[in-house]
């Protein structure tokens, strides 16, 4: 575990203008009741450009300040006097608001949030964080408008994460005062200590706001209930009010962001990831690499999209990603090498797309030729593979070789979800949704299925005699398929084969697999 950590002043100001009255020489009385503070305008501030009116108490866009939301209220003092305004979408009004006594008169005003002096609870800022702000006070003459600085009084942290197993953290907290209260938005009295769950931003960023103060450093963090162990001595102790201090925390192994420049050459041991859109061929070299796609977008006009030409690479699956190609396989790995796709669970998503005649995982065609593709191994996770055609009949299946006399190795199915499609090249050619592509002169021999622990497998065949997982079809001579379940000498156990014919959602059959992998069809 690794910690760094980046400290960031954060303030922010809100302007209190009074109403304007007729200028009255001396210290003429005003009518009681006629002459209220009112507040004219609430803005970011006043240098450059068009102010823009703030709404409630909350983070701004960047989650770098702060900013009132409607029915956020503001306490207001004025002579001794307190009252609150509310933010109701377009000013601040108060139900009894502070009044001018004279014309000309001068007066200190200050104003806090929260707008009552209740204990303000730390615990759940999972749900939404928690404030305290002060403005001080600033002399104000009736007539002319006051501005007042909020400031505010609580300090934040924020935590980042990163590495292997941050997506496994769905929980982070920190270790603080629970509870405080406060007199007009200063004078903080802490109350008792313990966990406060964080806020979420987003998969990576939890923040809190808390009692600035000496803190236990080396017992501050903990994720997913279980206390870090590293030792953060001296970094954020003490905490001042008004700064944002940002931990970042490696959790489990350091990871590679895999971006255009850097994804021709993967290869040894390492961990890489890629996040949002890539329109570049991810290449891997050698090695054994785990490269994680996190609601990932791999898209490429031509070639594979994932080109494995040596190595065991594991694709890790954390969200709902996608692969696809318009002139390649989605993911090839080479003869002799195996892919494993793999993810936290099933809920994990991952949608691969070959395309012009490549399946979404398997091998491809290159200048006419096929080339043979190595194992691929699916386990823990939901994948959903498209075969494609092109313009001459070259039409392969969701998983599997391309056409041809190429080859594919073992497919192993290990408690997972998959969907595989075949296809329906002009009514003439059909393609299973697991196996071999199509065969203008010999029949290559079957990959072998494995499929094993509760797995479920949809496979859409093309239509015509197409197995739903081994042989091709065509319409003008006989072949080897036979709308069956072949899987070249493989087995299936513990698990159920769902058949299509086309991509729809009507069953042609559903094929039950007990322990021995005894198969037993169920009536539709």
């Amino acid at each position: 575990m690794k910690a760094k950590i980046h400290q960031i002043t954060f303030l922010f100001c809100i302007f209190l203008l009074a109403v304007s009255c007729e200028e009255d020489s001396g210290t003429q009385s005003l009518p009681e009741g006629c002459y209220p503070l009112e507040i004219a305008a609430v803005t970011l501030g006043v240098e450059g450009g068009d102010a823009q009116p703030w709404t409630r108490v909350a983070e701004t866009a960047d989650g770098m300040g702060s900013e009132f939301r409607p029915g956020d209220a503001i306490a207001v003092s004025m002579n001794g006097e307190v009252a609150t305004y509310t933010y109701d979408g377009n000013g601040w009004t108060s139900e009894q608001p502070l009044y001018w006594q004279q014309a000309g008169q001068t007066a200190e005003v200050a104003a806090w949030h929260p707008a009552t002096d209740a204990p303000i609870d730390f615990t759940h800022q999972d749900q939404g964080l928690a404030y305290l702000l002060k403005a001080d006070a600033a002399t104000a003459t009736a007539g002319q408008p006051v501005s007042l600085t909020f400031r505010h009084q609580l300090a934040k942290v924020r935590v980042t994460l990163s590495g292997t197993q941050a997506g496994q953290v769905d929980r982070v907290e920190v270790n603080n005062y629970t509870q405080c209260t406060h007199t007009q938005g200063g004078s903080v009295t802490p109350g008792a200590e313990g966990w406060i769950a964080m806020h979420r931003v987003d998969a990576a960023t939890y923040e809190a706001n808390i009692v600035p103060d000496e803190i236990d450093d080396s017992n501050f963090i903990r994720l997913n209930s279980t206390a870090l162990a590293t030792n953060l001595t001296g970094i954020l102790a003490p905490l001042e009010a008004g700064k944002m201090y940002t931990i970042d925390l490696t959790v489990g192994e350091p990871v590679t962001d895999i971006t255009a420049e850097n994804c021709q050459d993967i290869k040894g041991d390492g961990y890489y990831r890629v996040g949002g859109n890539l329109g570049q061929t991810i290449t891997v070299t050698g090695g054994n690499p785990t490269i994680y796609l996190e609601n990932a977008n791999i898209n490429v006009g031509s070639g594979n999209a994932i080109h494995i030409t040596s190595g065991n690479p594991t694709i890790h699956v954390q969200g709902t990603s996608s692969i696809s190609s318009g002139d390649g396989a989605g993911i090839y790995v080479a003869q002799g090498n195996t892919v494993t796709i793999t993810g936290d669970s099933r809920d994990e998503q991952l949608t691969v797309r070959g395309g012009n005649g490549s399946p979404g995982i398997g091998g491809y065609i290159a200048n006419d030729s096929n080339i043979n593709c190595g194992n691929i191994k699916i386990t823990n996770v939901s994948v959903i593979a498209y075969g494609s055609t092109d313009n001459i009949l070259n039409i392969s299946s969701g998983i599997g070789n391309a056409c041809e006399r190429a080859t594919c190795g073992t497919i192993t199915i290990e408690n997972a979800t998959v969907h595989a499609y075949g296809v329906n090249a002009a009514n003439v050619v059909f393609t299973p949704g697991i196996g071999n592509g199509y065969s203008n002169t010999s029949y290559p021999s079957l990959p072998v299925v494995n499929i094993s622990n509760d797995s479920e497998v949809h496979v859409h065949r093309g239509g015509g005699n197409a197995d739903y997982i081994g042989y091709p079809a065509v319409s003008w001579n006989g072949t080897s398929a036979n709308n069956d379940i072949n899987l070249g000498g493989g087995s299936c156990t513990s698990s159920t084969v769902y058949c299509y014919t086309g991509n729809g959602d009507t069953i042609d059959k559903t094929v039950v697999y007990d322990a021995a992998g005894n198969a037993t069809e169920q009536p539709q």
